[in-house]
């Protein structure tokens, strides 16, 4: 039960307890209707999310931040997932449809691991190639990878250059799982059924709320004061980050609405958030995502990866370092062509190119022994480019000492 409940609570995102119904008053048939979503009698659901509308209106990086909100407007998420109690495994899938390409992901975990496929890597690649980077992986490769599975925490490094978080999250075990008779379900429960009666509707078998930026920060205010009785939330980052949420939302976004409609008798939940913001240079942007999720009944076994099936990290890390640029008419990728002086003077590329210089110095300086004499000349030849004066000396500093410690 530990399992399916948590699994919902990643589908619905925050909004797991802004969902909340029966009885005459539609605020109570509401809340009710929402913790009997997470019913005993389904174990799967299948979920999809999209942007459906997606506006900026500044002048800082204009035509660009439009094109890319224009298509950012046709992406979705699609997938589903199931759930075995008894054996206390999942499996989800989940496609990704960015730019006109489909980016897959297979999970299946159990309560200590959690392994993913290695199907996406052929996802990127086309997605590479779509934005004019032509990758290439052998075909050796790709079959070497090809119905394997690789360790989620183990290959943390690999896919983000850091140590994946390993910390369990105080709320999750105690105060999340079982909603609806934890104190934590209990309060929340009791809050949303203090909000004004009649923004809570009742259509055939459709419950519906809007709640408003004010009555989520009310819920997240409640939720952070009902954790504080554990001691681990007050021992862990937990509560630190509810605090920088909260903070963040009464300051930066200037409107959030989430409207949730619970379907009584196929426990569908059909969600619409809408969020508005202003930067400091008074450029206007906002966004109205929908995500739905629809419960189902999964009768079929969850196969875990057997020992054959899972690749080690170095084995990964050894097959995406043969990633290479595919042949190409050079007139068709032509570096001389494209003029990137513009970027030097943006002071949102820079902030934004300050960061992955950052990021790209600690991956020097963690693994030294990686850079060579060539390949740190053509990571120089291909950053100066873009990167200004300042960030040229940094990175060739950070080179410079690499190179030296690869000699000692």
């Amino acid at each position: 039960m530990r399992m399916k409940k948590y699994m919902m609570g990643i589908i619905t995102g925050v909004a797991i307890f802004l969902l909340a119904a029966c009885g005459s008053d539609p605020r109570k048939e509401f809340t009710n209707e929402l913790f009997s979503s997470k019913s005993k009698d389904y174990n799967a659901a299948s979920f999809e999310m999209k942007i459906k509308d997606l506006t900026y209106d500044g002048d800082e990086g204009g035509a660009y931040v439009k094109m890319i909100a224009s298509q950012l407007k046709d992406m979705s998420i699609e997938g589903n997932y199931a759930i075995d109690d008894k054996k206390d495994t999942m499996e989800m899938e989940i496609t990704a449809n960015l730019f006109g390409e489909k980016l897959p992901f297979q999970f299946v975990g159990s309560k200590d691991n959690y392994y993913m496929s290695t199907s996406f890597v052929s996802g990127l690649l086309d997605l590479a190639n779509s934005f004019g980077y032509p990758l290439e992986l052998s075909k050796s490769d790709l079959n070497e990878l090809k119905g394997k599975y690789i360790d989620i925490a183990q290959a943390g490094d690999t896919l983000t250059s850091g140590e994946l978080d390993k910390k369990t999250n105080p709320l999750k075990n105690k105060s999340f799982t079982n909603a609806e008779n934890s104190k934590m379900g209990r309060e929340v429960k009791k809050l949303i059924e203090s909000f004004d009666k009649k923004s809570f509707t009742a259509d055939k078998d459709v419950v519906t709320h809007t709640f408003t930026k004010k009555e989520i920060i009310k819920i997240m205010e409640k939720i952070d004061e009902v954790a504080k009785e554990n001691k681990e939330y007050k021992k862990s980052d937990s509560e630190k980050e509810m605090k920088d949420a909260i903070k963040s939302l009464k300051n930066d976004l200037d409107k959030m609405d989430i409207k949730v409609s619970i379907n009584e008798k196929t426990k569908a939940v059909d969600m619409e958030m809408a969020l508005a913001a202003t930067d400091e240079d008074n450029a206007e942007m906002s966004i109205v995502m929908s995500i739905s999720t629809t419960p189902k009944k999964n009768s079929g076994k969850i196969k875990m990866p057997s020992k054959k099936e899972i690749i080690s990290q170095d084995k990964l890390e050894s097959i995406l370092e043969n990633i290479t640029g595919a042949a190409t008419n050079d007139s068709e990728l032509d570096d001389d062509s494209i003029d990137y002086s513009d970027l030097k003077d943006d002071p949102e590329i820079q902030e934004m190119l300050d960061a992955q210089l950052d990021e790209m110095i600690e991956r020097i300086e963690a693994n030294p022994e990686a850079v060579t004499e060539e390949k740190a000349k053509e990571v120089r030849e291909e950053a100066k480019e873009y990167l200004n004066d300042k960030q040229m000396k940094k990175l060739n500093d950070a080179l410079d000492k690499a190179l030296k410690a690869g000699t000692v």
